[in-house]
């Protein structure tokens, strides 16, 4: 199994802003490599930077062990390659791809609900690990003692360490959000402004990151400054950003997804290359103001048809896929960012 690159996120591209809410989880992954490893276990809603902290703690354990042996996925990640290893009947070779590392992060945790054969194949891996004085980091949507799901025993691994809450920023701290985001994106936010929307939107630091490029887009479109008057008429829904062009929809799956423009457009069906189709074809007719024909011409010279399974597929599995509605919403922060440059 190969080390997994990360989908990247417009806010992992600064420093990790620490706050009340996020303290104690960025003190426990900035010990990672410090000392003697002890299983971390980071929870809290989605959006609120659990990604961000641990890559965070990453960077830290290579600057202090630049040879290390890094393995990072998400668990859906796990799940496939398992899933795929079983198929294949070649599950010794999977179990030992996985067990010589000296850190070893699994994200979303929750995927694994009620998945009693992957999560017997993770129990080993653990206590494999253990032995070895891996460090363990792992992140979830939910507390060890609320995945009622899981294995007790693996829910026991979850336990042992040190346990993290990443909670949802208050008032105070999404305003200090919205302005450092503001300044990273190299933004003139007043103050009124941001104490405005972070009053009025009770939202993750993902979205106050998308909301920051939106603003931006609206501000360079009207050609007014980014001041509480025009953040006033965001939120009244008076003014709203340009729509993504089904250019930009298609880079920004490409990009997430890891493959090339030319081959989302293509006519193939291979497997790889289906889902994040239907998913950019979803984007698109939600995003771009397109008609299902130019979105079917656009994507390979499909008819409208296919464009309608394809919206009707994706909308059927986001309940039940953390992956995927995570992709998705990667992509539209992604594309929020599109007209805020520096």
């Amino acid at each position: 199994m190969p080390r997994a690159a990360k989908p990247a996120h417009p806010s992992t591209l600064v420093p990790f802003l620490v706050l009340p809410e996020n303290r104690f989880a960025y003190e426990a992954v900035s010990s990672i490599g410090a000392g003697t490893p002890r299983p971390i276990f980071i929870y809290g809603p989605s959006g609120v930077g659990k990604s961000h902290l641990v890559r965070h703690g990453v960077h830290l354990f290579l600057s202090r062990q630049p040879d290390a042996r890094v393995q990072h996925l998400t668990a859906g990640e796990f799940a496939a390659e398992f899933a795929e290893a079983s198929t294949r009947r070649s599950i010794p070779l999977f179990q030992s791809a996985i067990r010589d590392f000296d850190l070893f992060v699994l994200e979303d945790l929750h995927v694994l609900d009620r998945r009693a054969e992957t999560q017997t194949q993770l129990l080993a891996l653990c206590n494999d690990l253990k032995a070895t004085g891996c460090q363990i980091v792992w992140t979830s949507r939910s507390a060890p003692g609320d995945l009622g799901g899981f294995l007790r025993k693996l829910v026991s691994r979850f336990r042992a360490g040190v346990l993290a809450h990443v909670r949802s920023p208050g008032r105070d701290s999404r305003t200090e959000l919205l302005q450092y985001f503001a300044s990273a994106q190299h933004l003139a936010l007043s103050s009124d402004a941001a104490l405005l929307l972070a009053e009025e939107l009770a939202v993750s630091p993902r979205e106050l990151w998308a909301v920051v490029a939106q603003l931006d887009a609206i501000a360079r479109q009207h050609r007014q400054p980014l001041n509480s008057d025009l953040v006033r008429k965001f939120l009244r829904h008076e003014v709203a950003p340009p729509k993504p062009r089904l250019d930009d929809i298609c880079r920004a799956v490409a990009r997430q997804f890891g493959m090339s423009v030319s081959l989302l457009r293509s006519r193939k069906q291979s497997r790889g290359v289906v889902l994040p189709r239907q998913c950019a074809m979803l984007l698109a007719r939600q995003l771009s103001g397109r008609s299902l024909e130019q979105i079917g011409h656009y994507f390979g010279g499909r008819d409208h048809s296919t464009v309608i399974h394809a919206c009707r597929r994706v909308a059927r599995l986001v309940p039940h896929e953390a992956e995927l509605r995570l992709n998705l919403s990667q992509i539209e922060a992604s594309l929020a960012a599109i007209h805020a440059g520096p």
